[in-house]
């Protein structure tokens, strides 16, 4: 098999099972990882982006008899074992139960997956770790602002019908947060919650992601179940919508009017019953205007259009939200924020949203486990935008108390986007600065002709600063 088909064949695994309510991983013929969801690393402890790419030998304590993913993989033959205890390299002992298969594509092997369950009294264990895996409810979405309540009030009633919703936000405003809430919520919570990114699909692959394929549809065609068939009788969560091509739209919008789906390759359509919530992190009138979605699937799909707002709109949860995440990555231990972290908190806008937030929180608490109280030094060496800033001002924050270093964040924070008049202010709140206007944004990357680093120098912010606005607006991909 080509390479490229065999890692597009592995970019879809790792997209249809990342929310698979089970552990995966999968590995190639040369014993690389290249699926590992998130449920296997809340077994094993990792990140999934620190398992992709390596070898499982250097991932556990195992060797070529012991590892069922090796065994599979060599002998072309399925392994189950109904216990298997492993250590993986950061030392965390695993008890699972393990099913083990070759992948076999035309033919070739080009793999092995394995699926895992882990023992209940390793769940029992290991309930309360950091990274464990549970569905949110409407409970976990923070804050007090109007603007939240609003969304989430509207959230509660859709979730007591069973139309289709679309989740409009930036990206880090919890869109798939409130997908969740919804489900857990409905009548259909006892059914899958699927989630999928559609601009995450290996080209031309989202028919056969979403529908299913049969084999003898194309070359090479195997029988694979879509997205659609996998969440009936629960919740298929489609974040950026807007990011599939008008083609396949046009097919999405018919499956949702007839309740059905025709798997490429196949003589006839497979009854679907699904409820579908969509996300988007482009305002739809936009999308609409510029070609990114359909007007007709936008209808179908906003029955119901909730409004997350970004974090720099609702100023008085930033505190609240940043002390939730003090108490949830604590664990038990009271650690409170300076009064030049608070500061900081407030100034930021948050392009990242309450993920950013969240991020830097949870971050700095473990950088510094023995802390009482975040300083503002250890809240910008724990954000990948300040961690150099924060690690230069170090010493003269060392030598003076740190008054250089608070300043230093003001004259940065001042050399952003022009201010503007926001409600948090008028409430009293510390004044903070904004991003430059989305058309400011258009006009000076067509004035740079797409160069970044030529629009950032004209807006006055960081070239990193100004790539995420670019493509939170569609301007590169």
């Amino acid at each position: 098999m080509e390479p490229s088909v065999a890692a597009d064949v592995w970019k879809l695994y790792q997209e249809i099972l990342e929310f698979a309510p089970i552990g995966v991983h999968a590995v190639d013929r040369e014993g690389r990882t290249r699926v590992y969801n998130r449920v296997m690393g809340e077994i094993d402890g990792y990140r999934p982006d620190e398992v992709l790419e390596k070898n499982v030998f250097e991932l556990y304590e195992l060797d070529e008899n012991t590892s069922t993913l090796w065994r599979a993989l060599k002998t072309g033959h399925p392994v189950q074992i109904e216990e298997q205890v492993y250590v993986a390299r950061n030392g965390r002992r695993v008890v699972t139960q393990n099913r083990t298969k070759p992948v076999v594509i035309a033919g070739e092997i080009i793999g092995a997956m394995e699926i895992a369950v882990p023992r209940r009294e390793e769940i029992r264990g290991q309930a309360g770790a950091p990274g464990s895996r549970r569905q949110f409810t409407f409970a976990d979405i923070l804050g007090e602002s109007r603007a939240i309540r609003r969304a989430v009030d509207l959230a509660e009633r859709a979730a007591r019908t069973d139309l289709p919703v679309l989740i409009i936000g930036e990206t880090g405003t919890g869109k798939e947060l409130v997908a969740q809430a919804i489900h857990g919520a409905s009548a259909r919570r006892q059914g899958p919650f699927l989630a999928q990114n559609c601009a995450a699909w290996p080209e031309g692959l989202a028919e056969s992601v979403l529908f299913g394929t049969r084999r003898g549809g194309f070359t090479g065609a195997v029988d694979r179940t879509g997205v659609f068939e996998i969440a009936c009788g629960g919740t298929l969560f489609l974040d950026e919508v807007h990011a599939m091509s008008p083609a396949v739209q046009a097919k999405l919008l018919r499956a949702l009017q007839e309740g059905e789906v025709w798997p490429i390759g196949a003589r006839r359509p497979v009854a679907i019953d699904v409820r579908v919530l969509a996300a988007m992190n482009v305002p739809p009138g936009e999308a609409v205007s510029r070609g990114l979605l359909r007007p007709d699937l936008l209808y179908r799909v906003g029955a119901v259009a909730i409004h997350l707002p970004p974090l720099r709109e609702r100023p008085e949860d930033i505190l609240v939200l940043a002390r939730a995440f003090l108490a949830r990555y604590g664990h038990g231990r009271e650690v409170g924020l300076s009064s030049e972290a608070r500061r900081f908190l407030l100034r930021h806008d948050w392009p990242g949203n309450v993920r950013e937030l969240e991020q830097t929180v949870r971050s700095a608490l473990w950088l510094w486990p023995e802390a009482r109280e975040l300083s503002l030094e250890m809240l910008k060496a724990a954000h990948p935008l300040f961690g150099a800033e924060a690690l230069t001002a170090e010493g003269a924050g060392a030598r003076d108390g740190g008054a250089e270093t608070a300043r230093g964040a003001e004259r940065a924070t001042e050399r952003k986007a022009a201010w503007s008049t926001t409600s948090g202010r008028e409430r009293g709140a510390a004044p903070r600065a904004e991003r430059p206007s989305d058309d400011a944004i258009r006009a000076a990357y067509e004035a740079a002709s797409g160069n970044l680093s030529r629009a950032a120098r004209a807006l006055g912010i960081s070239r990193q600063r100004m790539q995420y606005h670019a493509r939170r607006l569609g301007l590169r991909p």
